[in-house]
């Protein structure tokens, strides 16, 4: 056989298989533009389907909600952290207390405020100051051991004859250890040691500083701190005269501070606390009572605060002076 008629048969195969698969079903009408119906069941599956709301808030993964939608404190914790407030991310846990907070780089130490409305007998008219208070801590090369500094400023600022002065500004610069075993097996009980500085900056005769070195055992379970700091004053020279630069601005201090004080704070309500700091030297009777009371803002980004304090030192300057003042304000930490 030729190529020619082999060619020939190739084709006609060809031709045929392409009129065969093309063909018109019987079920179907003979119609070139009609669509095939599909009447395959689809595969049986034994999952049911869900309705879906679309007014469902979807959780992330990892979400620990409560039932309810409160959120809980990892939560909060974790949202603070996120929040572009400076304050929040110095505190980390919103609902810490910031005398024992933690955190990377600073973290709150002691309590942080701004009083733009304060009431006293000693310092009234256009005398009346405004308080404010910052301080924070960090801790060294990941280590126990901790750096600290506050600052307190009371600004008549109120006072326009006189360029609203500063009359005082204390700062407090300290180098402390923090002994935090673990909290099961220890009950909740820390402690910190440390060596600290206290001055007004100021010259003679306005001028007033300490050192001192404590020891501060704290507990800080569920709504309550208790942190009771106890001191001794590194002695120092006596002055040679008044207005000598150098030499114990302040001696008798401890007569008016006593050895030590005791903190107590208790969270109640929702987010609020009670702040009660107290000290005294029995031999004297001289000491003082501090009492803070702060609600959280609506956003949680600050707290709306009733400051009291009654009796010796609440500034360097009046350490030997009893003071009475009633504030209002804002406080940042607590």
């Amino acid at each position: 056989m030729t190529a020619r008629p082999l060619l020939a048969l190739a084709l006609m195969s060809l031709s045929s298989l392409a009129l065969a698969q093309g063909a018109p079903s019987p079920d179907l009408p003979n119609d070139p533009l009609a669509t095939p119906k599909i009447t395959a069941d689809p595969p049986a599956t034994d999952v049911e389907p869900q309705a879906i709301d679309p007014a469902a808030t979807p959780q992330p993964l990892g979400s620990t909600a409560t039932d309810d939608g409160k959120l809980t404190p990892r939560e909060k914790q974790q949202q603070a952290l996120e929040k572009p407030d400076f304050f929040a991310r110095l505190r980390g846990d919103p609902e810490g207390y910031s005398i024992v907070s933690v955190s990377k780089g600073l973290s709150t130490h002691k309590p942080m405020f701004f009083l733009p409305a304060t009431w006293s007998g000693d310092y009234d008219g256009k005398q009346t100051e405004v308080i404010f208070a910052i301080s924070a801590k960090t801790q060294l090369f990941g280590t126990p051991f901790y750096f600290g500094y506050s600052q307190r400023s009371f600004w008549q600022v109120y006072d326009s004859d006189r360029s609203r002065p500063f009359r005082e500004t204390d700062y407090n610069p300290e180098l402390f250890y923090r002994w935090a075993p673990d909290p099961k097996d220890w009950h909740y009980w820390g402690a910190d040691v440390g060596i600290e500085h206290e001055s007004n900056g100021q010259d003679v005769p306005l001028s007033r500083s300490w050192n001192r070195v404590y020891v501060a055992p704290f507990r800080a379970k569920g709504k309550s701190l208790f942190y009771l700091k106890a001191w001794y004053r590194i002695p120092e020279n006596e002055k040679e005269t008044p207005d000598d630069p150098k030499g114990d601005d302040n001696p008798d201090i401890e007569d008016h501070y006593g050895y030590g004080e005791v903190h107590f704070q208790r969270q109640i309500g929702k987010g609020q606390v009670i702040h009660t700091m107290v000290r005294m030297n029995p031999e004297t009777g001289h000491g003082a009572i501090n009492l803070n009371y702060t609600i959280p803002s609506k956003d949680g980004s600050l707290f709306y605060q009733l400051y009291v304090w009654q009796g010796y030192g609440e500034s360097l300057l009046d350490y030997d002076d009893s003071v009475t003042r009633v504030g209002l304000g804002v406080a940042f930490s607590r």
